[in-house]
Order: C-alpha cells, then structure tokens, then sequence
C-alpha cells in the first residue's frame, strides 16, 4: 500500500512538472510575402540597435518596420520627397507588386540637391552663349521663378556676374592659348573693324587655320577697343602687341584687313618687322589679302547708286500693298487680271544689304502689269514706275543677278576655303568686262566704273586666287588657264607664267622647310625624281560636277603627298572671304548692338570672345537676316 502511494506521487511530480516549467511554444506565424510597391524603393535590413530598418533606396533615410506602424509612413516619404509635385501618384500607389519598370512607370528621380558651384557655372555659360543681361538676375520675375524651383538659392548680383564671366574668359583663354601654342601649322588672321552707337571704334582679330582633321577652325583671338591716333605707325604696335600675346607672329601665313583699315603702312611695317625675323613665306608675298566680299560690295553700291530713284519707287510699291487688307485684295484682283501667279508674293528688303535689295527687284518684276492696273484703279497710289523706269530696272537686274550668283559662290559657306572665291570672281570680272564693251550705254558706263574698281582688287589678288583652286583636284590648271583665256587673253602667258612660279615657289620652301625639320631626312630620303607638286599636277582630275569636299580630299591623300599637303593646308585657310554670309551682301559697316555697345571694353571681349570658343557654331549664319521680309499675297 505504501509502495502504491509513493508510486502515486512520483507520478503525480512527473506529470505535473512540465506543465509549470516548460511553457508550451508559441505558434509560428508564417512568412508574409511583403505586396505594397512601396518596397521597390525601400530594402529591408537589420539597424545597429538590432531592430528591422526600411532603408529608402534614393535617400538612405531609415524608418523603423513594425505591424503597428505598416507601410503608411513609407508612403508619406516617397511622395513629399520624391515625387515632384502636380505628378500623378495613383498608379504608383494602386500598383500591387509589380516593379516600376514592369508598370511602364518612369523610373524616380534623385533626390534635388542645390549645388552653388555648378549653378554659377551654367548660369555663367548660359549667360554668354545666349547673351543675356548681367542684371538678369536682379529682376523680381527671374528671383520668383527661380526661388520656386530651388528656396534656397542664393542670388548673384550684377558685379559678381560680370566678374564670374571674365574668370570664365581668362579660363578659356589659357585653353585657346595653349592650342596655337602647340599649333604645328601656319595660321591666316583676319582683322575686322566694328563700332558702337557711340561711333567708338573695336578691332576684332580671328584666326583661322585647318587641323589636324582637316577641319577649317576660325577663332576670335581678340576683341579690344582700338584708342586713336588710328596712322599706320600706331596701328602696327597695337596689333603687332596683340599677336605677340598669342605667340603666334612666327606662324603667320597671311593678314586679311577691314577696308576701314586702309592705311596700307599697317600691312608694310609689320610685313617689314616680320620679314627682319625671316618669319613670312616667301618674304610676305602674300602676306596681305582683301576680302573679296567686301570688294564685291563696293561695286555693287555703285551700280545701286544709278538706280536709287527705281528701287525707291519699288519699295514704296511693296509699302503700299502691305498697308491694308483692302489694297492687298485689291492688288490680287489686278495679278488675276493678268493671269500673274499670287503664289510668287513680293519682298521687302533692308537697304544696307544689297541682297535683299536684288530680292525686292526680283520679286516685283512678275508683277509689272499687276502695279500698272492698280495705278489705273487707285488714285491714291501714285508711286508706280513709268514704262521707261520698269525697262531700266529689268535690265540692271539681268546685270546685278550675275554678280549675285557669282557672290552665292563664295559666301554659301559659313566660312568657305579659298579655293571657292576663283571661280565667283572671275565671272564677275568677267561680265563687268564685256558690259563695259556693250551697248547699252548706260549699263556701259555703270560697268566701267565697277570694273575699274575691280581691276585694282583682282591685279594684285589674283595670283594667291589661282593657287589656291590649282589645289583643287577638280581643276588643278585647267580652270586657271581657261579663265585667263577669257578675262587677260592678251596677257594670258604672262598671268599664267606668275601662278607657275608662285605655285613652285611656295611649294620648294615648303619642301625645305620640311626637309630641315625631318631628323631622318638622309635615312628615309627618296631617290630623286617628279616632285609631289609634278605628280599632283600631271594625276587626271576629278569629275568637277561631282560633290566633294576638297579638305576630305586632302585628308585621304595626305600620305601620297605629305609635303604638297603641308601647303595645302595653310593656303586653303586662307581669308579670302572671312565674313558671314549675311554680311557678304552688306553695303553698311559692322555695328556692335545697344547691350553690348553699353559694356565696358573688358566685358565685351570677355563675352564676344568666350561665345565664339565654347559655342563656335552658334554665330550668325544669316538664315535670321530675312525674318518678316516676305509679304504673302494670298
């Protein structure tokens, strides 16, 4: 019986010890698979305090995971810091695990962070490749549009600006220095004259020269205020000084200078101190050149000059059916009369671009017949051209409209290498010539006066115009002769004996120059024989209606003639028509706009310069030139 009891409570131990030592394990609750979208921006990871972080994946920002909490705060963060405001949230926020990607949604942008430093340094580029204002942004509208995209910016005065402009100049100036300084070629300049409103006078100087891809490169390298006396002595020290702070006096080829330069004493001295320090080609033989767009300009003026009271006539003419809707109307009826096409429309033009003066008597000969009915319909309009004057101005068209396509030649290209001029030049040479010996004698005596002008340019410019298009592999001498044939039939040999001579000339100190510099010239020196320039010359030419760029030609055929190349080169950068295409047809000068004639002289170079090495293909082209000049008829 006792053995039974104690049996009892043993057991009774045993069974009741578990129970109140040994709690029972707790039931595990499974894995949940996390389902909002707010988890592809948000990664699970264990914080140091050893609780369950989110961690945002833009900003890095840490929020504690718990079921109290959920995914709301998460929500809240993504959407008042990386969402922009006025963007549409619903399908980011309805999405059900499905990645952004997978949503078609944009990715989320970073995280805004104001920097000072890069803000300054695009406001500074803006600023000079668009031109604007120093005191852009002192203006209220400009502060409120830019306090709204970033509060905590802090505002640049107008001083500061303008000091932040010139470290960007002085900046890139060491970049610009630094290419001409390794420059291996000769380099062409072009000085070009420009004035305020004030009439105070700036010098620009451009550099221009074809690297090593065979690319033509023109650089502004200078933009100063030029102080009087403006003689040839005073002018030479002021632009022998500029070259000298490029370092460029011992690489010139050739100088191409403004008409308002005249004074021909600038180009001798400075041709005379070059040729002491044996720096120029063939003793400076053609170191100076003109613009031939200019010249051609000249000529142009004084042909106008004999028509002023026509072209007056016809721009009140196009003035006066641009004035209401009802003479326009009335304008088309008279055109139907004569079965004249509306389409054509008529043209304005700005007197001081004679290009737009051609255009505006292009324009209104079609309609001849048209003005003569609304003369007869409307009283009021009295300046119509008498039968006499509409005759006279057909054919002073006819004249000028060879001198205009002649110039289109040379001045379609920004700014075209010098094998381009030849073949314009010598058509308009070539018509002032046999109008001059026409009869007509009023063209006759307009044509005289053109070409006596033109004579002086082409006598001494001509020699450097025909070596430069023998370096065309399209022409070579063939063009050259044949135009000698037709403009100096008389003196033709003795033309042609000067390119000859000249093209070898330069071409031998060419060869020696190049067989001095060479370390291995005895080693790798060729068996004598033809000289490239023989080879060159004697090779069948290319078809000349075939498109091709002559600087690509060069470039492929350089290690078949690397001497004549080297030549090549240097001539075909050459100034010979170093003006935009808009200012090729323009009779008045270069004038500097009112902003920037309000600039000091340092800020003016330090904008106009900078532009031009940042934002090169970004400079008046002339496409703008005829905005608002057409008047549409129908």
């Amino acid at each position: 019986m006792s053995e039974n009891m104690d049996m009892n409570k043993s057991l009774d131990i045993v069974e009741t010890e578990p129970e109140s030592e040994t709690p029972k394990p707790a039931r595990k609750k499974p894995n949940r698979k996390s389902y909002s979208t707010v988890w592809n921006y948000f990664t699970k990871q264990m914080g140091a305090d050893g609780k369950e972080k989110a961690c945002c994946n833009l900003c890095n920002r840490e929020y504690l995971v718990s079921p109290v909490f959920g995914t709301t705060n998460l929500h809240r963060h993504i959407e008042h810091h990386h969402i922009p405001k006025g963007r549409n949230v619903g399908p980011i926020m309805m999405a059900r695990a499905v990645p952004v990607q997978a949503a078609n949604l944009p990715p989320m942008p970073k995280p805004f962070k104001y920097d000072e430093a890069t803000f300054k340094e695009n406001l500074m580029r803006a600023i000079v490749q668009h031109e604007y204002r120093y005191e852009l942004l002192e203006e209220d509208g400009m502060k409120k549009i830019l306090t709204t995209i970033c509060p905590d910016l802090k505002f640049l005065d107008t001083g500061t600006v303008k000091s932040d402009v010139v470290k960007l100049y002085e900046k890139e100036r060491k970049k610009v220095f630094l290419l001409f300084e390794k420059l291996a070629r000769r380099v062409s300049l072009s000085i070009d004259v420009w004035t305020n409103v004030k009439t105070e006078e700036y010098i620009c100087v451009t550099a221009h020269y074809i690297d090593r891809d065979w690319k033509l490169q023109k650089k502004i390298l200078n933009f100063k205020y030029l102080p009087s006396p403006h003689d040839g002595a005073s002018l030479t020290g002021f632009i022998s000084n500029l070259f000298k702070s490029w370092r460029v006096e011992n690489k010139l080829f050739c100088i191409t200078v403004d008409d308002a330069l005249s004074d021909d004493t600038l180009v001798d001295i400075y041709k005379a101190q070059l040729n002491g320090k044996k720096a120029l080609l063939l003793q400076g033989k053609f170191f100076s050149c003109k613009c031939c767009a200019r010249v051609v300009n000249l000529i142009v003026h004084e042909a106008l000059k004999n028509i002023d009271l026509g072209v007056y006539k016809i721009r009140e003419c196009v003035k006066y059916v641009k004035g209401s809707p009802d003479r326009k109307k009335k304008f088309l009826e008279c055109a139907k009369k004569h079965n004249v096409d509306t389409n054509l429309g008529l043209r304005q033009d700005i007197p001081t671009k004679w290009r737009t003066t051609f255009l505006m008597i292009e324009s209104i000969l079609p309609y001849k017949d048209a003005f003569n009915e609304l003369q007869n319909r409307d009283v009021s309009f009295t300046d119509c051209l008498d039968s006499s004057e509409w005759q006279f101005v057909e054919r002073m068209y006819k004249f000028l409209k060879t001198i205009y396509d002649a110039t289109c030649t040379f001045s379609t290209a920004t700014y075209p290498t010098a094998n381009l001029c030849f073949q314009g030049i010598c058509k308009i040479q070539y018509v002032l010539k046999e109008e001059s010996r026409g009869m007509d004698e009023i063209i006759q005596s307009v044509a005289a006066k053109m070409l006596s002008i033109f004579d002086s340019y082409w006598r001494e410019f001509s020699t450097i115009l025909s070596v430069a298009v023998v370096l065309d592999p399209r022409y070579k001498l063939d063009l050259v002769e044949y135009a000698f044939e037709k403009i100096q039939k008389e003196e033709k040999e003795f033309y042609l004996s000067m390119v000859r001579q000249s093209l070898y000339g330069i071409f031998n100190e060419y060869k020696a120059n190049l067989a001095s510099s060479s370390k291995s010239k005895d080693k790798d020196r060729k068996p004598e024989g033809k000289s490239e320039l023989d080879r060159y010359l004697e090779e069948p030419k290319i078809e000349w209606d075939k498109p091709m760029e002559v600087l690509e030609w060069w470039k492929e055929n350089q290690p078949r003639f690397p001497e004549l190349a080297k030549m090549a080169r240097d001539i075909l950068a050459i100034p010979i028509c170093p003006v935009t295409p808009e200012s090729a047809f323009s009779i008045g000068g270069k004038v500097l706009d009112q902003y920037k004639g309000s600039l000091k002289p340092d800020e003016l170079e330090a904008l106009i310069c900078t532009k031009d090495w940042l934002f090169p293909s970004e400079g008046s082209d002339g496409k703008g030139e005829d905005n608002g000049l057409t008047v549409e008829l129908n």
